[in-house]
Parts: structure tokens; C-alpha cells; sequence
């Protein structure tokens, strides 16, 4: 049998597992009456029980979970991110300290079975978790054929509130040091493997979730977890994918044509394969819309290049990259229609994703899912001003250590939902024009804008000409300067004086965006600063005789 026609066998499976990835990711509103009936039985009857807590539960995951990712700043997306002045109260101890139960037994944590290089926190109290939000954690494997360990290589929690609308994701970096109940303080993509070595109730995926709800108060519902080799194969059957690129980045691939694991008759060829030096070659994406299959849609998911050439972000910049490719996966499944064949097509759902959810629990999710507006996804990740470096005494491994109260801070709001005058004043609308070379660079402009502005743009292709200078906004509000003129000037680099007031109350848009060449030349541009122009100093008055 060919590989294309195991590829339409498989199909209706991987429909199913990218159906179910997306649903995890964009159900975020809530069913209507009459759709709820109409799932009424199947829900009765295939419906996992929801976990009060994070606690144990048998596991399997479904979306590649590389996805994609935000900046390495964390922006909640609509208007200016509080800022964190967090009190680090947490000093790391560079020598061992003697194993000490880290909560009451009455309260149900279990206790270090091997001495902690570091002081074990204390645990964190839960984040309320409101009615009608469901905690998912999607997971990204690096397990192998033959291989008996593995670490997760993605952590995302993905908070859907049906009532109010809106999914938040969260990127857990997978070098955060934090303690695994039960074991000791280690790197928390251990926590998987650990789990499902020493027989933890739930598994791999249970140890996990006691483990944020420890040491993050994050209550998770379910899982889902994915291996890169299932990712692979469902964005090939999808056709790839379209990701608006912002960062050009630079590493090795494979050379093309690139062979796959179903070209090899056993596992050891294709280590052999992949190990070979002159099989891979440097290769740079450019900025711009990249159509991706995948492999090189994991290429990018996966690439720890941060955003300058030789200049490493490990996870921040790899978080970011990972919600992007979320968020492409849901593009393309909408827009073949995929969504809606999910229950059809659940008889046939096997090997690809794992997850504890039944049946049920996705019909309740599925019914308006193809039509969430993406605006209503926001994107929160842990950034390094939030963490404390840290280098482990008894290995010499570079680590993250939470800081106490900045991460609590961020966790509480991205496990929530957003108040109504948030939603209410993010209703902005806004076009975004290319005024510069690069092809569909208003869709990059755009996709950054919305996932971090959440804000409803629309791109629309070619400025009036293609030479602009600089970067354009005009604002057609009326208003003064407003929280949304704010982050565009903040995300785009956008001084006062490219900003043209216009008031129209016939408007089309609220803001309209000519990109011009100074975006197109540094798109890469997070954590920089906004342009600020000298401003001639106000003369004290003179003071009182």
C-alpha cells in the first residue's frame, strides 16, 4: 500500500484528532438551547464526570500543542498588560534541603521521596474556577518508538469559557522548576514521564495536573496529548498550513525531499536517517505568510532560535511560535469544514490523540466552534520577567524558578474570564493596509495584532503604493488616545507623530494601518521599545519673592 492511499485510510481518524484539538483550543462560547438538546443523549451517555480539582485522571491529548505561542512578553490580549512588580520572596538554596511534606497530609499532596536541591514552595492556593469554564492541558510529546522515557515538550492550558465567550491560552515553559508531588523539585515536563513510570493515579498526564494545581492553582478538566510524529501527519492531510511569520528564523532541516518514519521498514533506519549529518542543511524562513506542511509547520513549532541569528529565547519565543500554529491548524480546519463531522466520525478515533474527554464533552463544545471569532482567543505566556534563572547545584542544568506572585498574578488572569467593560471596549475594528514589499505582510500585521491586541482586523492587501516610509495609523475614533490606540502604537512601533486623527461617525474601521518599511525591516520587534519624539521642556514658573 502506498503511502498517499495509508494517508486516505487514515483520514477520517486524523479528522477527528485535529477536530478534537481545535475544539480544545476555539469552543470557547456557549451552546445554544436547542443544540443542547440535540446532544442531550450523546452527552448523557458518553460525558466524562468534570474533576473538581487537577487532580489524577487517565489521559491522551490531541493537538500538537506547538503550537504556537505569543511574544516573549506576556500580553494579555486587548489592552496594555498590568504591569508585574513582583516581591521575590522565594530565594533559591544552593544546597540541599531535607525532604519536608509540602502541605498538610489532611490536604491530600504527597510528600518528596528524594532530597530537593532546592527548597520545596509552599502550595499555591487554587484559582477560582467560574461557572461554565473548562481547564484543558495539551501536550506535545517527544516519545519515540523504542524509547522508554520521554518529557513533554509543550505544556498548554487552555481555559474555555462557554459563557462568556472567550479561550485563553496559557504556555507553561518546559524548563520551569517546580516541585512534582511525590518525588522532588524538578523540571516540570518531567512530571509526565514520572507519572506514568511509577504508576501515579491518572498516569503521566495526573501527575501533571497535581502538579500545576500545586504549584500554580491551576485546576485542569481534562487532557490531550499529541506526539510530533501524529502533528506531522495531520497538517499533511490538512494540506498544510498558512502561518503569518514575523521573526525570520534560522536553523537546520532535513534536506528536501525529506523522507519520513513510514519510508523506513524499522525504527533503527530512521534514527540512522535523522543522525546523518550530510542529510541536513541550514535553512532561513522568511517573514511573511509561509505555507507549511508538516514538517516544517514542527519546524517552526519546535525551533528554540530565538529571534535574533545565534541569539537563544529557549521556550518564550517557541511559546509564542506554538499558539500561532494553534491558531493556523484552526484557520484551515474551518475552512474545510471539519468541525462538523467530529461526532460522525468518532467511531473511528484511535491512536493519534489521546484525552480523557468523552464524546459528550466535545458535542457540548462543537456546535459554534467553526464560527468563534479569533479575536476571542487571547494568549498568555511566562515570560523571562516573571522567572528567576537559576542553575540546578547538582547537574549544572540552566532552570526557571517562578517568582512568587508575578506568575500567581498572571495565572489568575488567564484562568478567567474577561469583566464586561473589557470585552465591551475591545470591540474596536481594524484595517490594516501594506504599504511596503513584502508580500501579505498585513496578514502578519494583522495576526500579531489580534493575538495580542484582540482586537477585529481585517487585512486588505496592497496600500495605494508599495514605497511608504513609515508606518502609518489614522485614527477615526474621535476619542482621546484610548487603550487601543495605545497597543497598536505599542505592538507596531508607532510614534505620536505618525498618528493622524480623523474623527468620522460614519467610519468603516476605527483605525486603519499603512505598514510602511520601517515594519517591514524590523517586524522582529518585541520588547522594543516605542519611538518617543524630544519634547521641548515646559519653563518652571518663577518662583515667589
Amino acid at each position: 500500500m502506498t503511502r498517499q492511499s495509508q494517508r486516505k485510510k487514515r483520514l477520517p481518524i486524523l479528522i477527528v484528532a485535529l477536530g478534537v484539538g481545535v475544539l480544545l483550543i476555539a469552543s470557547g462560547m456557549a451552546t445554544f438551547t436547542s443544540q443542547e438538546k440535540a446532544v442531550a443523549i450523546a452527552v448523557a451517555s458518553t460525558e466524562t464526570a468534570m474533576a473538581p480539582t487537577a487532580t489524577a485522571t487517565m489521559t491522551v491529548t490531541p493537538s500538537l500543542t506547538p503550537t504556537i505561542t505569543l511574544t516573549p512578553t506576556n500580553t494579555p490580549t486587548g489592552t496594555l498588560p498590568p504591569t508585574f512588580t513582583p516581591t521575590l520572596t522565594f530565594t533559591p538554596s544552593p544546597t540541599p534541603v531535607p525532604p519536608k511534606p509540602p502541605k498538610p497530609s489532611s490536604e491530600g499532596y504527597a510528600t518528596p521521596v528524594e532530597t530537593p536541591p532546592t527548597a520545596i514552595p509552599t502550595p499555591v492556593q487554587p484559582v477560582p474556577v467560574p461557572d461554565g469554564v473548562v481547564n484543558v492541558m495539551l501536550l506535545g510529546s517527544d516519545r519515540r518508538e523504542g524509547s522508554g522515557g520521554y518529557r513533554t515538550d509543550t505544556i498548554v492550558i487552555v481555559s474555555i469559557n462557554r459563557k462568556a465567550g472567550t479561550v485563553n491560552m496559557l504556555s507553561l515553559p518546559r524548563d520551569l522548576y517546580v516541585y512534582i508531588p511525590g518525588w522532588t523539585m524538578n523540571r516540570i515536563n518531567t512530571a509526565d514521564g514520572r507519572g506514568a513510570s511509577v504508576g501515579w493515579q491518572g498516569g503521566g498526564p495526573g501527575l501533571l495536573k497535581d502538579t500545576l494545581l500545586y504549584n500554580f492553582g491551576i485546576t485542569v478538566h481534562y487532557y490531550a496529548r499529541v506526539e510530533f510524529d501524529n502533528f506531522k501527519e495531520i497538517v499533511d492531510i490538512l494540506g498544510g498550513i498558512d502561518v503569518p511569520v514575523d521573526c525570520a528564523l534560522q536553523g537546520f532541516a532535513l534536506k528536501a525531499p525529506r523522507k519520513e518514519r513510514s519510508d523506513f521498514s524499522n525504527y533503527d533506519d530512521w534514527v540512522a536517517y535523522t543522525a546523518e549529518e550530510t542529510n541536513w542543511a541550514p535553512y532561513t524562513m522568511p517573514v511573511g505568510v509561509q505555507h507549511l506542511d508538516g514538517y516544517m509547520a514542527l519546524w517552526y513549532a519546535r525551533l528554540r532560535t530565538g529571534i535574533e541569528p545565534g541569539k537563544s529565547y529557549t521556550d518564550y519565543d517557541r511559546a509564542r511560535r506554538q499558539q500561532q500554529v494553534l491558531r493556523a491548524i484552526l484557520n484551515q480546519s474551518k475552512s474545510l469544514g471539519l468541525i462538523t463531522r467530529i461526532p460522525e466520525l468518532w467511531t473511528q478515533y484511535n491512536d493519534l490523540v489521546e484525552t480523557d474527554m468523552g464524546l459528550g464533552n466535545m458535542l457540548q463544545l462543537a456546535p459554534i466552534a467553526a464560527d468563534i471569532d479569533s479575536s476571542k482567543i487571547n494568549s498568555y505566556i511566562l515570560t523571562p520577567d516573571l522567572l528567576t534563572a537559576w542553575t540546578v547545584p547538582t547537574d549544572g542544568s540552566a532552570v526557571s524558578l517562578p517568582n512568587p506572585g508575578a506568575v500567581e498574578q498572571l495565572v489568575t488572569i488567564a484562568m478567567q474570564p474577561p469583566p464586561e467593560n473589557y470585552l465591551v471596549a475591545n470591540t474596536v475594528k481594524v484595517e490594516v493596509r501594506n504599504g511596503a514589499q513584502t508580500e501579505r505582510l498585513d496578514e502578519v500585521a494583522a495576526d500579531r495584532i489580534m493575538r495580542e491586541g484582540g482586537m477585529l482586523v481585517v487585512p486588505t492587501g496592497f496600500a495605494d503604493a508599495k514605497n511608504y516610509p513609515e508606518t502609518v495609523i489614522y485614527d477615526f475614533t474621535g476619542r482621546r488616545k484610548t487603550n487601543q490606540l495605545l497597543r497598536l502604537q505599542h505592538l507596531l512601533h508607532v510614534a505620536d507623530k505618525q498618528v493622524i486623527v480623523q474623527p468620522d461617525p460614519n467610519r468603516a474601521f476605527d483605525y486603519v494601518i499603512i505598514l510602511g518599511a520601517d515594519y517591514q525591516n524590523r517586524t522582529c520587534t518585541y520588547n522594543v521599545p516605542i519611538p518617543v519624539e524630544p519634547t521641548t521642556p515646559t519653563p518652571e514658573a518663577a518662583a515667589e519673592p
